[in-house]
């Protein structure tokens, strides 16, 4: 393995090329000041990243006289370079991106990884998602040597022979101080799912408050194990308090394809070797997630109509998301023997309009594929229901001022 310096990057990139590099917690913060430094280096270049909204901010799309960018979901922070046509959406469910990276070749791939173990790997320690799928579609690989990224063992990897260049780094990954969200509907919310999930499931969840509060609420639970894209905190309180049962080299393995926390929650799973690290092609085949019995899936929406039909992109007009995990995750939870799909949500949003509503112009995921709604009102089941079944226990979940315009928007 040849070693160098960030900045010879810079000579590798010429035009006409396409580049893979990391996001979500794997994007490296050397590689992006290197390219807001210097953007006119990678005129020409087309960059494709999975960008997770909500962890990765930065506009690549935007700099000027710099590179086109190609990404997978929709955020605020790419709003301004997507109207201008800088960055590409490709808007698809997880599954269809590991599937479409599995098929792109790359010039080059711009990979973020621990430092070589006593093997000669470099895990891809808590960011697993995408890399090493790039890694075997790139001409050419030059890989980020972070002393600050856990060496988690059951990880994706590369050996020091397949790198083309190391560059050796002690950089701060990107975290977000975390604290509990706590309140009176989060806790309602939580507390309801944590009655729906058995000991011995198997969880996933996405980001979100109320998903997080539903995780921290089944510290009771036992012998859980894990399968999902995204891991927070709260798993680390499962584990302390001995509700989680898999293991790494246990048969019921715990799986995640990216952590996102504070550095304090990346050292206690290079720490604790609790979860394997794999990527998207593992964590959201959903053909093989409806395979595992009592999978329990708890995400988050926008809005939820009385179809069940879900929005998981759109606010106020504005497209702020896209699917992402969700479509997996919901069809292996309703194919999992004894598989429970939750979407958790607040009732209202917090300027008070209902977040239970008439119609949806635009659902990211149809009505029919509608399990379990939550909100701090209660839960409403809603697999194998009629249609007027189905609205009646949605209107008896939305916030009480609402349910009479609700009813009333429907003749």
């Amino acid at each position: 393995m040849r070693t160098g310096r960030p900045e010879d990057i810079l000579d590798w990139l010429k035009p006409g090329q396409r580049v893979y590099f990391q996001g979500g917690p794997g994007e490296c913060s050397v590689f992006r000041e290197l390219l807001k430094k210097h953007p006119e280096r990678a005129a020409g270049v087309e960059l494709w990243s999975c960008f997770i909204p909500g962890i990765n901010a930065f506009d690549y799309g935007s700099l000027k006289d710099g590179p086109s960018f190609v990404t997978f979901m929709a955020s605020p922070a790419l709003e301004l370079s997507i109207a201008s046509g800088q960055t590409t959406l490709r808007a698809m469910p997880y599954s269809e991106i590991g599937a479409l990276l599995e098929r792109t070749e790359f010039d080059l791939a711009i990979l973020h990884a621990a430092m070589p173990d006593e093997d000669g790997r470099c895990s891809f320690g808590i960011a697993a998602d995408a890399p090493a799928i790039a890694a075997r579609q790139a001409a050419k690989r030059i890989v980020f040597l972070n002393r600050s990224m856990p060496a988690i063992r059951d990880a994706e990897s590369i050996g020091v022979g397949e790198i083309d260049l190391g560059v050796l780094i002690d950089a701060p990954l990107l975290s977000v101080e975390t604290k509990p969200s706590k309140s009176a509907t989060l806790e309602a919310i939580a507390n309801h799912i944590a009655q729906l999930v058995p000991d011995g499931a198997v969880i996933q969840s996405g980001i979100g408050e109320a998903p997080g509060a539903a995780i921290a609420a089944l510290t009771g639970r036992r012998r859980l194990s894990v399968h999902s894209g995204i891991i927070t905190p709260e798993y680390r309180l499962l584990a302390e308090a001995g509700a989680l049962g898999g293991s790494s080299s246990s048969q019921k393995r715990n799986i995640a394809g990216v952590a996102w926390g504070d550095a304090g929650f990346y050292e206690w799973l290079g720490q604790s070797q609790l979860f394997a690290f794999r990527s998207i092609l593992e964590t959201h085949a959903w053909w093989n997630l409806a395979k595992i019995p009592n999978f329990v899936s708890i995400g988050s929406a926008i809005e939820v109509d009385l179809q069940g039909n879900i929005n998981l992109e759109w606010l106020g007009g504005r497209r702020i998301s896209s699917v992402g995990g969700a479509p997996d995750y919901v069809r292996g939870a309703l194919g999992s023997p004894g598989g429970r799909s939750i979407i958790a949500l607040p009732s209202t949003s917090r300027g008070g309009a209902s977040r239970i509503v008439a119609r949806l112009e635009k659902p990211s995921i149809p009505g029919e594929q509608a399990d379990t709604v939550v909100t701090e009102y209660g839960v409403a089941e809603l697999r194998s229901l009629s249609p007027d079944q189905r609205l009646q226990k949605l209107i008896g979940v939305a916030a009480p001022d609402h349910r009479g315009a609700l009813a009333a928007a429907l003749g």
